[in-house]
């Protein structure tokens, strides 16, 4: 059963709903809860909706020897401190939660109480996680880098078959950074044409543009690295915000909300007062007497002074040929009293 919107905490998420703001920590925080600790406080002060982080267990998931091994190794923290960070999430009014890259760091991750999953691009194939995170039943957030349509698919028929529910699917290109020609935003509107689930955009483009684009496009979750200090070295520090440009770009994209509004259109009731000044009428482009049958000439179309008002442009052929009933002065609008 798919659905248009899903519900994280409390906090419902999709179509009309504000964007969802995660704040993506990962291992930024260097395998310090405190580093983390402080990391969430600055992005709650930032105005994120959300920190999420990545629970990996390097020997489960990478190869010794590799560079993701590497760069995970020695970085995990501890159950305790998922929970501690968990509280101080909370008393922040902060959503946390985590994507966990194999079977261990999902269990840690159930113990921890985190409300949803996220499932990394690179953990996009690995079917039997997927199935594993969707039997938890928490809410999923699914990354689409490197994926073809066919992924999707197999993607979200394993989270079926695990007994997942809601899931929100992003639009993500899995370059470090990714270059604005290959986003492909409009991408998002495919996918929520395809399977009628919330859609959102995962960026990796060096600043905030492509994520202000996203969310005018219609992006019902944003994700944005982040971390303290873009100078430590890591191998996302440098393309992630730090706290007062991520504080900007969850400002502008509430403005941009603001300005992508209902879809309806219509005059605002401020432009519904000023149509009668600003709109031109059919006015007398001379003083015309009693009697005088008008003819093109005698018309004009004018923004007539304050107070005034007239026939509707869209009136002038019919009135050409109708005779005036009494005097009507130079500039004088046109009006249904003036006829015979």
């Amino acid at each position: 059963m798919t659905t248009p919107h899903i519900t994280i905490a409390g906090r419902r998420i999709g179509a009309g709903e504000p964007a969802f703001v995660i704040a993506e920590v990962g291992i930024n925080h260097g395998g310090s809860e405190e580093v983390a600790a402080q990391m969430i406080r600055a992005a709650a002060q930032a105005g994120a909706d959300a920190v999420k982080l990545q629970t990996v267990d390097a020997d489960e998931s990478y190869a010794p020897g590799t560079a993701s091994y590497a760069e995970f190794k020695g970085k995990e923290l501890t159950l305790e401190a998922h929970v501690r960070l968990k509280a101080l999430a909370d008393s922040l009014g902060l959503i946390l939660f985590t994507t966990p890259a194999d079977p261990p760091s999902l269990q840690l991750s159930i113990a921890a109480g985190f409300p949803a999953i996220k499932i990394s691009s690179g953990l996009s194939t690995n079917l039997p996680l997927i199935r594993r995170c969707a039997a938890t039943r928490a809410p999923l957030i699914l990354s689409t880098g490197m994926a073809e349509i066919a992924d999707i698919d197999a993607a979200l028929a394993a989270i079926e078959e695990g007994g997942g529910r809601e899931v929100a699917i992003l639009q993500c290109t899995s370059l470090y950074p990714a270059p604005a020609e290959v986003l492909n935003l409009t991408a998002m509107a495919a996918l929520a044409e395809r399977y009628a689930r919330p859609v959102g955009y995962s960026d990796h483009h060096d600043g905030t543009l492509a994520v202000l684009a996203a969310v005018a496009l219609g992006a019902s979750v944003i994700e944005k690295h982040f971390t303290l200090d873009r100078t430590t070295p890591g191998a996302d520090h440098a393309l992630s915000l730090e706290p007062e440009p991520f504080a900007r770009m969850v400002a502008d994209i509430r403005a941009v909300e603001a300005m992508r509004g209902d879809g309806v259109k219509r005059p605002t009731e401020e432009e519904q007062r000023l149509k009668a000044q600003r709109h031109r009428c059919l006015t007398a482009r001379r003083h015309l007497k009693a009697g005088h049958v008008l003819d093109e000439d005698d018309i004009g179309l004018m923004r007539p002074l304050p107070g005034q008002a007239g026939l509707a442009p869209a009136a002038f052929d019919a009135t050409v040929g109708r005779r005036l009933a009494r005097d009507v002065a130079r500039h004088q609008p046109l009006q249904e009293i003036d006829f015979a």
